[in-house]
């Protein structure tokens, strides 16, 4: 058994595109009958990226000093713990290809799972982002300009122009507080978004949040269906792959009743009859599971399951950002709309006395 990663030196962790570009290669090239060592060396020369390219050399480099794929992957220290040891079951069973299969087809979907993730959070965050710039540039651009109109017109400002005014010359005050306040808000941003820490973090606010905590359960099973799927094609029995499939998931609910289910199968439960009683999935699902599982068909069942919650979260993602746009819209239209109003109708008034 390789060492999974656990007495490695941490190293930054590979992106989800970068393993699925590099065991779609390997899939291919193995599955033509290239070993290991000749297929790392084709893809090192073939790719324009320096650090895959030195990893993949230095995966190959492992190999010929006598280790396997998987002790390979383990010694490098940027693939997540279960590769190595998917790998590693591959090996042991002769279904190394299907092991890099499985994998592919896994970090395809994490990648693309990934991506819809960032269009639904990154295209509501640049909307507020731009509502505040308008904000701020009205009142602390615009309003300050009519202010002076005012004065040299000898009016007096109504109600809610006196509220604008305020907020106005608050602005103005503390501009630079303000500016602070919101690069500190931008760099949180950029720290969620670049950065493994940030996106965890950023995912328990997620969870917490009741907007979005359904979508958060839903893409947590779409990403346990997955890793199911890929632990049970690489050849590992039940029990281990949803100890696998209880690492990737990231959501505190799903990974207890994933333990639960364990504990079921340690206690000689059927791996459907586990999944009923911890209700991993609806009731629909877990019927067609145990209909399946009789047949001898869990992966098939699994691929059905996996990509009707897919879907489902697709269309979930689908519905937020298109509620999201008209929502600002409306949202920053009302605000341009009550300034521009509260300044512009003293002014009619005005101009119609003089007139």
């Amino acid at each position: 058994m390789p060492d999974t990663g656990r007495n490695v030196k941490k190293k930054k962790q590979l992106s989800s595109s970068a393993i699925f570009h590099i065991f779609s290669q390997l899939h291919v090239l193995m599955g033509a009958g290239i070993t290991p060592y000749a297929a790392l060396g084709i893809m090192a020369e073939d790719t324009d990226h320096q650090e895959i390219s030195e990893l993949l050399k230095e995966l190959g480099s492992s190999i010929a000093g006598g280790a396997l794929l998987s002790e390979a992957v383990a010694k490098a220290g940027v693939f997540p713990p279960y590769v190595s040891e998917l790998l590693y079951v591959g090996e042991q069973t002769g279904r190394i290809e299907d092991a890099c299969g499985a994998l592919e087809r896994y970090y395809e979907e994490e990648d693309a799972l990934k991506e819809s993730v960032k269009s639904a959070v990154s295209y509501p965050v640049m909307m507020i982002a731009v509502m505040f710039l308008v904000i701020v540039v009205l009142m602390n651009q615009v309003m300050p300009v009519f202010m002076q109109i005012f004065k040299q017109l000898g009016a007096t400002a109504g109600g809610t122009m006196q509220v604008l005014l305020k907020i106005s010359s608050f602005f103005s005050r503390y501009y630079i507080v303000l500016a602070v306040l919101l690069a500190a808000i931008l760099i949180f941003a950029v720290w969620c978004y670049f950065t493994e820490s940030g996106r965890k973090f950023f995912g328990k606010l997620l969870v917490g949040f009741p907007l979005t905590k359904d979508l958060m359960e839903e893409l947590a099973l779409v990403r346990f269906t997955s890793g199911l799927q890929m632990a049970q094609a690489a050849g590992l029995d039940p029990y281990r792959s949803l100890e696998i499939a209880g690492h990737i998931v990231e959501y505190p609910p799903l990974e207890d009743k994933i333990e639960r289910c364990r504990k079921l199968l340690y206690d000689g439960e059927s791996f459907s009859g586990a999944m009923a009683k911890t209700g991993i999935f609806s009731p629909f699902y877990t019927s067609m599971l145990t209909v399946f599982s009789e047949a001898g068909s869990i992966d098939r069942a699994l691929d059905f399951i996996g990509a009707h919650y897919k879907e489902d979260s697709d269309r979930r993602i689908g519905r937020i950002l298109s509620a999201i746009e008209p929502t600002m819209v409306i949202i920053i239209a009302l605000i341009v709309g009550v300034i521009l109003l509260s300044v512009i109708m003293p002014l009619i008034g005005i101009m119609s006395g003089i007139g």
